[in-house]
């Protein structure tokens, strides 16, 4: 591996591990056997490095999820969607999930540069999303509801999945005590959304 590519990588470990506000540059740099001043040639601040490990994660994630569904010329979209979410194994993301539910416990204030900003807005684009092309299918060919748009579904659909599995990670062993032992959020999950978006009409 690069430095860069080093550095990445002990970063996202410690961040998971530690928290973000917990963890020193100086120990990152230690654990990969550089000094100081050469992890922030890479990155010049804390904050720069953890957006950096979370596009990375995002686009594991990403790619992760858009796996291609097999498509037969008789499928709808609804029927793509119940077959993405049929590909779904909340145990294959845990750890990428733990570490965006730390960031966005981070990070509730101003991107750290203006550069940063423009390429984490332009990784989150919905249009190169898998999930967008089939729900915009599905409304297309009458198979998914079409009184709310493709991009409202896409965000409602994107953001309670976020919300609910970074739950699931950070609150996993107490749910177990909380009346939670028996719910299988994941199947719980897909029902409701397929149930809520398909055209019954």
């Amino acid at each position: 591996m690069t430095t860069k590519e080093r550095i990445l990588q002990e970063a996202e470990k410690r961040f998971i591990d530690s928290g973000i506000a917990n963890t020193l540059m100086k120990d990152i740099a230690a654990a990969i056997n550089i000094n100081r001043r050469t992890l922030y040639r890479y990155f010049p601040t804390k904050d720069e490095l953890a957006f950096e490990v979370e596009m990375i994660v995002m686009k594991q994630i990403q790619n992760y999820l858009s796996i291609e569904v097999e498509e037969t010329e008789n499928n709808t979209g609804f029927e793509k969607i119940e077959k993405y979410f049929d590909n779904v194994n909340f145990e294959d993301i845990k750890e990428l999930m733990k570490f965006t539910a730390e960031f966005d416990r981070y990070f509730q204030n101003d991107y750290p540069t203006p550069q940063l900003e423009e390429s984490f807005v332009q990784s989150l684009n919905p249009h190169n999303d898998l999930l967008y092309k089939y729900i915009s299918e599905g409304i297309e060919d009458g198979s998914i509801r079409n009184d709310i748009s493709a991009d409202n579904l896409f965000h409602f659909i994107s953001q309670n999945f976020f919300a609910l599995f970074q739950r699931l990670v950070l609150r996993e062993k107490h749910l177990k005590n909380e009346y939670c032992d028996q719910v299988d959020f994941q199947q719980l999950f897909k029902d409701i959304l397929l149930s809520g978006i398909k055209n019954k009409s």
